[in-house]
């Protein structure tokens, strides 16, 4: 009986859970590698841009107006892609080093508290960078021939993401179940 007290309980991981919870939590972590590789994506394309922009100056002696436009739109979705994933992942700042010495149940209306608090910046994060492309849309970026409405959707997706993503957190929280980060 004493060895039963020593040895402490493991959280089951979300991927470890039977039921609809399994599908939802299996939905959730592919919906989040799929933000994972868009945000790898882009880092690939702001390299290339980054990489073309240096060859057509230094090398070409003509440099392309396009590729830092292109670099600076793409670093919007990288950013909110990484940001939501990061969410989910729990990469986010905390405070854990006050709520170690706090029982359980504090922790854990703690941990809801933070998410249900990050749904609300992703809900006015989402609708402003939505009215904003909304009011943008019939501009045209200059040297890149796109929408500058463009620039403002990676907000309204990431804030829709970020209320996707801290919901599931708070499942598994009051499930008691540790969420699989999505670089496993």
């Amino acid at each position: 009986m004493a060895a039963n007290l020593q040895t402490p309980t493991r959280r089951l991981t979300t991927e470890e859970v039977g039921g609809t919870l399994a599908v939802y939590f299996r939905f959730q972590a592919r919906l989040s590698r799929i933000c994972l590789k868009f945000a790898v994506l882009g880092l690939i394309i702001i390299l290339l841009a980054v990489l073309y922009q240096i060859w057509g100056r230094y090398v070409m002696n003509d440099s392309p107006s396009w590729t830092e436009i292109l670099a600076l739109v793409v670093v919007l979705y990288v950013t909110c892609f990484a940001a939501a994933v990061g969410v989910r992942d729990g990469r986010h700042i905390g405070m854990e080093s006050f709520l170690a010495f706090a029982p359980p149940r504090v922790r854990l209306w703690a941990d809801i508290a933070v998410y249900l608090g990050m749904m609300v910046f992703g809900a006015f994060m989402s609708y402003g960078g939505a009215v904003l492309a909304g009011e943008m849309w019939e501009y045209v970026n200059p040297g890149l021939p796109i929408s500058q409405g463009w620039s403002y959707v990676p907000l309204a997706v990431g804030g829709l993401l970020i209320i996707i993503f801290a919901i599931e957190r708070i499942i598994a929280r009051v499930n008691n179940l540790e969420v699989v980060p999505s670089w496993h």
